[in-house]
């Protein structure tokens, strides 16, 4: 049990590396230690460190923790974040996008389950069984939500005659009832957030394509790794105290609960020197 709990908990190891990267939010989490064959490697070390100190069949260790860190990665598919599952392969992110990064109902279930084991020894087993059927029940019930919100975007953005390249709808908080829809024109991009049941319609607001020159600012890894990682790139350039400001927003990430929306901001002076640099999120 133990040794399926650190492998569940390992792979989160990775926001460490914000400590030396910025950018590590979303250049480094869910990547590696998220990943079939990293995660492998994480769950040997967490298999590792439980011998240390019960000298049980190191391979039924090594098969709890990879099926806990497996569990992991399965409940952060359901987010809109996305899991790097097939790195170092690929760096494509995975997502179902059926709930927000906080679910608070998706969590009282799993907490409440998981306080009952400690409770009820002699029915352990049988409330892990309710546990994983109530999972599976909610998470399908969030999933079918996705495809009400997708439909009721789609008939707003028809009703307004607007005919997007491109669109997506994203779980808020806090939870399978409000969505966030985004959509792409030549012109711009469309972002809203709406309810799925009441009265109001979205009222989403209009972002015009900038024609702002970032001058070889593109060129910044940090940029790069912006720009990679970003579904609905937008950027925008502001004036302040005699700086040019280059502002890159991910639109399809309007709030987080930990650092508001994903935006990466750079300063420059009148020679185009960077003079600073901030990433605004977090894990």
């Amino acid at each position: 049990m133990v040794a399926g709990l650190l492998g569940a908990l390992a792979p989160d190891l990775d926001v460490i590396a914000r400590i030396w990267d910025p950018m590590a939010a979303i250049a480094v989490h869910r990547t590696a230690t998220h990943s079939f064959i990293g995660g492998a490697v994480v769950a040997f070390a967490a298999a590792g460190l439980v011998w240390g100190f019960n000298r049980q069949s190191f391979l039924n260790l090594l098969s709890a923790a990879y099926l806990g860190l497996l569990s992991h990665i399965g409940l952060d598919l359901l987010t809109s974040f996305g899991v790097a599952i097939l790195w170092p392969i690929a760096d494509w992110r995975f997502s179902l996008s059926h709930h927000y990064l906080i679910d608070p109902i998706f969590s009282a279930l799993v907490l409440g389950f998981l306080i009952a084991t400690f409770g009820f020894n002699r029915r352990r087993t049988l409330l892990a069984k309710i546990a994983l059927a109530g999972i599976i029940l909610y998470a399908s019930f969030a999933g079918s939500q996705k495809w009400v919100a997708i439909s009721r975007w789609q008939v707003y953005m028809e009703s307004q005659g607007i005919k997007p390249i491109r669109s997506v709808v994203l779980p808020l908080f806090p939870g399978p009832f409000r969505w966030s829809g985004v959509s792409e024109t030549e012109k711009g991009f469309y972002e809203g957030s709406f309810w799925l049941y009441g009265l109001n319609s979205p009222t989403p607001r209009f972002l015009s394509k900038s024609n702002a020159d970032p001058r070889g600012v593109e060129e910044l890894k940090e940029v790069q790794v912006f720009l990679s990682f970003a579904r609905f790139p937008w950027k925008q350039e502001v004036y302040d105290r005699g700086l040019r400001i280059i502002q890159y927003r991910d639109l399809a990430f309007s709030d987080h609960p930990l650092g508001g929306p994903m935006v990466l901001q750079i300063w420059l002076d009148e020679t185009g020197t960077v003079k600073r640099m901030e990433f605004g999120h977090r894990f």
